[in-house]
């Protein structure tokens, strides 16, 4: 017989630290936060009496994880060191209350929608610990993805649940609502995003997730589907990219239902955003207040415009790869962020922004590099960066299109290659908010690009007319007319364009 004499009294002292008020820090509430999970992991109790712990445990650590999040909305990479070390902790504990708590040997004695209740909100805090990596720049824990499809594999019903129109109670909706979540952001590329816009897209998907499509037979059209082996700790993949190898427990996954639910959602914000520019609405303060737009708040209409294209881009059409990547090792020249490359091409020579990278591998399209003398200033993904190889040699302008940080001292870029040269110009979008000019980069047309184009910070392409003032040598005023958006982030625009035959 079971001794309950030392049990319960520590049950009621964590459920007596549950119900007081947290620490206003939150890193030091999740310090007692592991002393009582410690706790109650020493007790020899059934998991029908710790589950009430276990619950106020783990909705305790989904409100730590909130509280922090403010952090990395604000912070740059790479991370101080504080901060990238209450990334770990927390999405460790994440990660460890969702593996950790299986109730599989202990489900005679609970019914089964309790079993699948209590796999739903382990699902939930895998999830939280998924996106938390992705904010802060680290690797996911191992093995998160293989936690994840253990909870939904080891429930007959939640199987039966893929079949198309299958009626689902809250519990198993709940339960396939935060793995749809993670599978939708897992396919967004979100090393390629900001902390912001991943927050975002949680919130968005947090609504609209459950409109995804996962089955175990394969679905239609391919180009739009991604795939994953339940039985392994791996993020889904691309099937244009590579099709699965037909062993083990194949599930596959698309958002294309979304992607025509974002396309909408463009179509209006985009006319909300010109009508605006005619009749004087604030375009940053109250075109998303309406709760006709169903897009989460966070973000100002431009950059929820870009993100937007984004998503619906690589939930739609996921990208190839055609070039294949070459392992080197050498050093090069890195000047960060377009105003920066401005200045720098402006000069005619460089400075103190130029620092020195390590190339790891490239390819005919692009780079990965990692620092080596430490990082100084803002990086963040979708950034403009340019590169050379050593003195003498031309510029290559580059888009940040991954960022990750291991380490606090460590960052590695994935890098896509956008011209080879630059010349440093200003423009002016006619209906712009902005009275002045502001600083761009002209680029050469290239194979794939057969105008020239204008790189801009993100929110100055307002209109398809534009003033183009260029000072190297003789000065020079054109009036140009964007002929094409290339590429939005959430700190440039790409728009390749033609001298206006019919200026104003």
């Amino acid at each position: 017989m079971r001794d309950d004499s030392h049990s319960r009294p520590q049950i009621q002292r964590i459920r007596d630290w549950l119900a007081a008020e947290p620490a206003a820090e939150c890193l030091d509430d999740l310090a007692a936060w592991q002393a009582q999970l410690k706790a109650l992991l020493e007790l020899d109790t059934p998991m029908a009496e710790r589950s009430s712990c276990i619950g106020g445990l783990a909705a305790r650590l989904l409100d730590i994880s909130d509280r922090f999040k403010p952090r990395l909305l604000a912070a740059t990479l790479p991370l101080a060191r504080e901060v990238h070390a209450g990334v770990l902790d927390i999405v460790r504990s994440l990660h460890e209350v969702g593996l950790r708590f299986d109730v599989d040997e202990e489900r005679e004695a609970l019914d089964e929608d309790a079993v699948v209740e209590a796999a739903a909100w382990q699902m939930r805090l895998v999830g939280e610990a998924f996106l938390l990596s992705c904010m802060g720049g680290v690797e996911p824990p191992h093995p998160l993805w293989k936690t994840a499809n253990r909870l939904l594999l080891r429930h007959d019903r939640l199987i039966e649940a893929l079949a198309p129109g299958q009626a689902l109670s809250p519990s198993v909706g709940a339960l396939l609502g935060a793995y749809k979540r993670m599978l939708a952001t897992a396919v967004l590329q979100p090393e390629s995003l900001t902390a912001r816009e991943l927050a975002w897209v949680h919130d968005y998907l947090d609504v609209v997730a459950g409109a995804t499509e996962l089955s175990w037979r394969p679905l239609q059209p391919e180009s739009s589907v991604f795939w994953l082996n339940a039985r392994e700790d791996n993020p889904p993949v691309a099937q244009v990219r590579r099709p699965p190898l037909g062993t083990g427990r194949v599930l596959f996954f698309s958002a294309l239902a979304l992607a025509k639910r974002v396309q909408e959602q463009i179509e209006w914000l985009e006319a909300r955003i010109a009508e605006a520019e005619v009749v004087g609405i604030e375009r940053d303060g109250e075109l998303l207040e309406s709760d006709s737009s169903g897009l989460p708040l966070g973000l100002t209409p431009v950059e929820a415009l870009s993100l937007l294209h984004r998503m619906h881009e690589r939930w739609a059409t996921p990208q190839t790869r055609d070039q294949p990547r070459r392992r080197k090792l050498y050093t090069v020249q890195v000047c960060k962020g377009l105003r920066e490359i401005w200045r720098m091409h402006k000069r005619g020579r460089p400075g103190d922004e130029v620092s020195e990278w390590m190339v790891y591998n490239e390819s005919p399209g692009g780079y990965a590099i990692i620092s080596v003398g430490g990082v100084h200033g803002v990086i963040s993904a979708g950034m403009a960066l340019a590169l050379r190889r050593g003195i003498g040699e031309p510029w290559s302008i580059c888009v940040v299109r991954w960022v990750r940080s291991e380490k606090p001292e460590e960052v590695e870029l994935g890098l896509q290659v956008v011209s080879e040269s630059c010349v440093p110009v200003s423009v002016a979008f006619r209906g712009a908010s902005e009275r002045s000019t502001t600083p761009a980069l002209l680029l050469p047309p290239r194979e794939g690009r057969r105008n020239n184009a204008i790189m801009s910070p993100a929110g100055t392409y307002a209109s398809r007319r534009f003033v183009m003032v260029r000072e190297t040598g003789q000065l020079y005023v054109a009036q140009g007319r964007v002929q094409s958006l290339d590429m939005q982030t959430a700190n440039i625009e790409l728009y390749q364009y033609e001298i206006d035959p019919y200026p104003i």
